[in-house]
């Protein structure tokens, strides 16, 4: 009995939590806008670099901060190096963050939903088996980064196979999006055309693979 009360207590208090989070990001969307962040970080100066790290770190419990909005910002505002540099502090950090706040939140929700429904248990299967594998691709696939935190954290998936396979995507995808960043108040440069291109490609991956898998569906 006492055991039932404790689990319901805890998900009375996630729940509160998540709520609470939601109705911060509704109220203050317009914060997090990146025309916003680029005003906010500039007016800090020295320590700005400090700030957009701290915004990219607790991104994932935000809800509504822009993963590739944040790169792109960074080349704005940092250029490719720098911008390259902060971002991927900041990524690893909130990598860590929306694992470990999925887990806390949902782990054992979703677990016992696998349980009952097959196709699920088999997507949670194929995730834990091909571990590292399966977040790579995930990551360079263009899949939102904070709902592969998230799906990570609810499966069981090991947090080091998860978070070494996130960093290894983490440096160039973070290079590719602040480099754009940095072009793209110049349009017509090769640069900018460049870097747009691999953008759409790799968005454009999974559609590809799709179609090579089954050739009588459509894109």
């Amino acid at each position: 009995m006492k055991k039932i009360k404790h689990i319901k207590v805890a998900t009375l208090i996630k729940c509160a939590v998540v709520m609470i989070l939601l109705c911060i990001g509704i109220k203050y969307h317009s914060v997090f806008d990146p025309d916003t962040i680029v005003g906010v970080v500039n007016k800090y100066g020295v320590i700005a670099p400090v700030c957009f790290i701290l915004v990219c770190s607790f991104r994932p419990v935000l809800f509504f901060v822009p993963t590739m909005g944040l790169s792109i910002v960074a080349g704005v505002l940092f250029g490719p190096v720098w911008g390259t540099v902060y971002v991927v502090i900041g990524g690893a950090f909130s990598t860590c963050v929306g694992f470990y706040f999925a887990r806390w939140i949902g782990k054992d929700a979703v677990q016992r939903f696998c349980d009952s429904c097959k196709s699920a248990q088999k997507l949670d299967d194929w995730l834990k088996s091909r571990n590292r594998t399966a977040i790579l691709s995930m990551r360079f696939f263009n899949v939102p980064w904070d709902l592969v935190s998230y799906w990570a954290g609810c499966s069981k998936i090991k947090f080091k196979d998860f978070y070494l396979a996130s960093l290894a995507a983490l440096i160039p995808m973070s290079f590719l999006y602040t480099y754009f960043g940095s072009r793209i108040f110049s349009p017509h440069s090769r640069g900018f055309k460049i870097s747009l291109l691999l953008m759409f490609a790799l968005g454009m991956i999974p559609f590809i693979w799709k179609k090579l898998q089954n050739p009588k569906t459509t894109i």
